[in-house]
């Protein structure tokens, strides 16, 4: 049976994590485990997901917005507690943890300081790997997964060998029936932008809110590229997936529902900063001189943004932000 390891990234979000975590437990496929990255967190986050899975602490979920009252099924009633649990700091998970500890369901790794999403993510991939995950799944924790979702995606996988990385069918928390994403997206080189898939079309990436890897993906091309903080790091994960000979698919029947504006919320300067940086990292790196008017194109889009919302005070920032990074480009 495959063995898979979902991978959940957290950073003041155990809300959202603890609501993840119970849509998980319920899943019909019997062989993963799911580790818990923590980002050095400010809000208490460990404390509230040990209590937890210790059953000390229920988080009611009737009454959240976020999410539509028709998935309610999904993470309620609560699930039975305890949960056992095992938690190692960043240094002692990239070693593989102790000895024996392969059939405790939950880990929970603190990593220490915020690495982003890519190195923070890492840590839980480094985990997986020395523990001989067949699969894993780079899960957004401000998502609920149906029940089948992870069984469809190991079927999937298993459907067709020459498949690296497999998406899902993510859907708007909120308004379940409308398609946030099929399983990713397409990359527009000349404009410099990405667009989200629909309906079943060709790839060019797989979303990293439900990235499902297959481990000799890992082993050919390596980790997440940890210069990516946060922003393109999906795209440039799928294209160097794609120019080894992997191919791009999608598990159509498996259902996840994102809550979208706990990963977006209101667009923060920070924010800005960090997708022209990864911006232009991407087109860089893949595009080699071909990548000036593509960033060029995607930044005065995001400039004529702050315009139009009257955000005039970012201009300068991500203009200076945008020579600094072709500076350090690649």
């Amino acid at each position: 049976m495959v063995k898979v390891h979902v991978i959940l990234l957290n950073w003041n979000g155990w809300r959202d994590t603890i609501q993840c975590l119970e849509s998980l437990l319920r899943s019909q496929y019997p062989d993963f485990r799911v580790i818990v990255c923590d980002n050095n967190s400010t809000d208490g986050s460990m404390e509230k997901i040990r209590a937890w899975a210790e059953g000390r602490l229920i988080v009611e979920y009737e009454a959240d917005e976020e999410i539509n009252e028709g998935l309610w099924h999904l993470v309620s009633p609560p699930f039975g507690k305890p949960i056992p649990y095992v938690e190692y700091g960043r240094s002692e998970a990239e070693k593989g943890g102790r000895p024996g500890d392969e059939k405790i369901p939950l880990v929970l790794i603190r990593n220490g300081e915020n690495l982003g999403y890519s190195a923070g993510n890492n840590v839980g991939i480094r985990y997986a790997m020395m523990k001989n995950a067949d699969c894993i799944w780079l899960l957004n924790n401000d998502t609920v997964v149906e029940h089948n979702a992870l069984k469809e995606l190991v079927y999937r996988m298993q459907s067709d060998d020459s498949i690296g990385l497999l998406g899902a069918v993510i859907y708007l928390a909120e308004k379940p029936s409308k398609i946030q994403t099929y399983g990713g997206g397409k990359i527009l080189p000349i404009l410099g932008v990405d667009r989200f898939l629909h309906s079943p079309g060709k790839l060019h990436f797989v979303s990293g809110t439900s990235l499902f890897i297959r481990r000799k993906v890992l082993e050919q091309i390596g980790l997440l590229d940890e210069r990516f903080f946060f922003y393109w790091e999906d795209a440039d994960f799928s294209r160097r997936t794609l120019n080894q000979g992997w191919k791009l698919g999608v598990a159509s029947n498996a259902n996840v529902y994102h809550k979208v504006s706990a990963s977006v919320g209101e667009q923060s300067l920070k924010s800005d900063l960090f997708k022209v940086d990864s911006l232009v990292r991407y087109f860089s790196k893949h595009q080699k001189i071909r990548w000036v008017f593509p960033v060029m194109f995607n930044i005065k889009g995001m400039l004529l943004k702050r315009v139009f919302r009257r955000q005039f005070n970012r201009i300068g920032p991500i203009i200076k932000q945008a020579f600094k990074a072709a500076k350090k480009r690649g």
